[in-house]
């Protein structure tokens, strides 16, 4: 098994058993009824992560509650998805690869207990981003 599938595993259990959230595909969206849940998994040291404009285009925001669950390193990180998409990924500022396609590069910020997200493509917008307990998601999601 590869570092990077590894990383992907971490924590995926919680979201699986503990939220009851479905994995769609190999992806990083998980659903329940009305709950979609973006939840990319954050492992490296220079905490960046990347979300795919594919996932992002999955979430519909008129039928859906939307989340964006990092899983960092072994906290997790939560916010409004719809609120994020529309302050931190403007459309015309994506980044393209051959692998990936269209996504937007993220930074995660921790300082002491507060944590912010910084685009990689505009890096004067920081996004707070709370920590919650699995024990929190499970009341919320």
């Amino acid at each position: 098994m590869s570092i990077r599938s590894r990383s992907s595993e971490v924590n995926k259990s919680v979201l699986k058993q503990n939220l009851g959230l479905m994995q769609l595909s190999n992806t990083t969206v998980f659903t329940k009824s009305q709950v979609f849940v973006l939840s990319p998994s954050m492992q490296n040291a220079h905490n960046w992560f990347d979300l795919r404009k594919i996932n992002i285009d999955r979430f519909n925001e008129r039928s859906t509650k939307g989340f964006l669950l990092i899983r960092f390193f072994d906290k997790f990180l939560l916010t409004d998805l719809a609120q994020f998409k529309k302050q931190m990924m403007p459309e015309e500022r994506f980044v393209f690869t051959k692998t990936m396609g269209n996504h937007w590069k993220f930074n995660i910020i921790e300082q002491g207990n507060t944590y912010s997200i910084v685009n990689q493509q505009n890096k004067t917008i920081k996004y707070k981003i709370e920590e919650f307990s699995a024990n929190r998601l499970q009341q919320l999601i």
